[in-house]
């Protein structure tokens, strides 16, 4: 008998299926269904493959990697610019080196960096911040051999580059508009952390097949094994989904506990609140429907309190109907689906009795389901 790969099958509904996944190819997946039925379906069904071979751990986004305006993000090792210094050479296991313009560069951290998830709009100005913390700000007109070339801020036009060695280098944000990508690609999340449009999507047996075309490569033939493989977000007739800890944040109240400030955390896909506090994403454009799982956060907390916490999470978007859900010490875990419309998604977290004692909330597994508009002409970052 042929293998199966346990995975996790999402539907525009955003109600997660166990099911064993037999082959998909030619744009139909056959998998086992939890009756152990076998059923064949267009993947166009579907909007995301998870938890494929029963895991769903993604490498972290602390690593060193390099991400692009389109929504692509490459771990592995940096090799150095080009020639020109116009574009960076980064190198992965898998793909091999690819070489990325500037203007399509976001983010590229040289060393593990555990930076929380940005709670703001895209930065204004480049920022390069150094392996003791300092953080510079200006303009990155180039990349030379030695180290990066910055144009600081100083209050005024102009000014004369100065050059940053790499081996100083943490992490660097570039300032360029963010894009969607609406071609009908694939996105595929390897297990550590990669994230590629694809197209040409096949599993059979133990192997995954499936063709990229990197920045500055033409486009080639991956074949690796299925556990290399975290998760697939299917093109499904133009709808996407997007983690809601990727999107804009603005903090409305900040809960306080004893006098001091508990912030919301968003490390990864993971979203930590504390009651009473409430939080805004800004939803993008055609953002339909919003899915997670509460939980009640025990993280370094003795288990002999958990009995106390009493808390609702309150969810509302453009709807002025609130959906309230309620997580306790004797339930723990809550499923949130709901319809979602306008420009933001507020969460606040609501004490019920006993106070605030343990009202931390673990948000995971949160996504927006969101129709994708057509493709909009390219911007030009002036680089």
């Amino acid at each position: 008998m042929a293998a199966v790969t346990p995975a996790t099958l999402i539907g525009p509904d955003l109600d997660p299926k166990t099911v064993n996944v037999a082959s998909l190819d030619d744009g139909t997946i056959n998998y086992f269904d939890e009756q152990r039925t076998l059923r064949s379906s267009a993947v166009n069904q579907f909007v995301q493959l998870r938890s494929i071979g029963g895991d769903d751990t993604v490498g972290p986004l602390s690593a060193p990697g390099v991400w692009l305006t389109d929504g692509q993000r490459f771990t592995g090792d940096w090799v150095g610019p080009t020639p020109d210094g116009s574009a960076i050479r980064w190198r992965h296991p898998l793909i091999g080196t690819v070489v990325i313009p500037l203007e399509d560069v976001t983010r590229v951290d040289w060393i593990a960096n555990d930076h929380e998830t940005a709670s703001s709009d895209a930065p204004i100005t480049d920022r390069v911040t150094l392996t003791n913390g300092d953080t510079l700000t200006g303009f990155v007109s180039s990349l030379a051999e030695t180290g990066v070339a910055l144009v600081p801020d100083t209050g005024g036009a102009g000014g004369d580059p100065v050059t940053i060695p790499y081996g100083r280098i943490a992490s660097m944000v570039l300032a360029n508009p963010v894009g969607s990508h609406a071609e009908p690609y694939h996105r595929v999340t390897l297990a550590d952390g990669t994230r590629l449009w694809a197209d040409d999507l096949r599993i059979t047996s133990d192997r995954v097949y499936f063709r990229v075309i990197p920045p500055g490569a033409p486009a080639m033939e991956i074949e690796s094994s299925v556990s290399e493989l975290a998760r697939i977000d299917f093109w499904a007739g133009g709808l996407r989904l997007i983690d809601l800890s990727e999107l804009p944040r603005r903090t409305v109240e900040e809960a306080s506990v004893f006098g001091l400030p508990v912030p919301v955390r968003v490390t990864g896909r993971s979203i930590r609140m504390h009651a009473p506090g409430s939080v805004i994403f800004e939803l993008p454009d055609g953002a339909e429907r919003f899915a997670a799982v509460a939980e009640l956060d025990t993280q370094d907390a003795p288990p002999e309190i958990a009995g106390w916490a009493d808390f609702q999470a309150v969810v509302s978007s453009e709807d002025p109907q609130d959906q309230r859900f309620r997580v306790t010490g004797l339930q723990q875990t809550v499923v949130i689906n709901t319809p979602v419309s306008g420009p933001g998604l507020t969460i606040r977290l609501d004490p019920s009795v006993n106070g605030p004692i343990l009202d931390r909330m673990l948000l995971r597994d949160a996504v927006i389901l969101v129709r994708m508009p057509g493709p909009e002409p390219s911007s030009d970052s002036g680089r």
